[in-house]
């Protein structure tokens, strides 16, 4: 019981971060500065509803929630699972069952992931396909934040 409270506050905490950034992000031709590294900040794809993460994983998303520009679901991946390419707005995830997999970017290359239980994670926007490559289930909570970035 005490690991799900944990679960929630963190989750409470992530939400609160999202509406925070929200009214506080840089310019979109402004470079932001992390840990003395300079990035890009990416300007929001146009919404592509044949792209949305839900309808592409379809039979492994549960909505939650879908209100006020954010969507809430639940990702379930078994092993060998994989979902076709989508695209993610500014994203949070959270790691309800971690396990191992592979991303496959819009540009063809691919990144191994390790999910850990308890892991957050904050996200820009991004396009790929996943794959469920390990022996145990994955479960995320992700929360995609439709806004539109100045």
């Amino acid at each position: 019981m005490k690991q799900k409270n944990n679960a929630s506050i963190f989750l409470v905490l992530l939400m609160a971060f999202a509406f925070i950034a929200c009214n506080t992000e840089a310019k979109k031709d402004e470079l932001i500065k992390v840990e003395g590294v300079k990035i890009e900040n990416p300007s929001m794809p146009a919404y592509d509803a044949a792209m949305d993460p839900v309808t592409v994983e379809g039979k492994f998303a549960k909505i939650h929630a879908d209100s006020l520009g954010i969507k809430l679901y639940e990702v379930t991946l078994q092993p060998g699972d994989s979902v076709g390419i989508h695209n993610h707005p500014d994203n949070i995830i959270y790691v309800l069952e971690g396990g191992t997999g592979v991303l496959t970017l819009k540009d063809g290359s691919t990144q191994a992931v390790e999910f850990i239980k308890g892991m957050g994670i904050l996200g820009g926007p991004a396009t790929h396909s996943g794959k469920n490559t390990g022996a145990t289930t994955i479960k995320l909570l992700v929360a995609d934040i439709y806004r539109p970035r100045d």
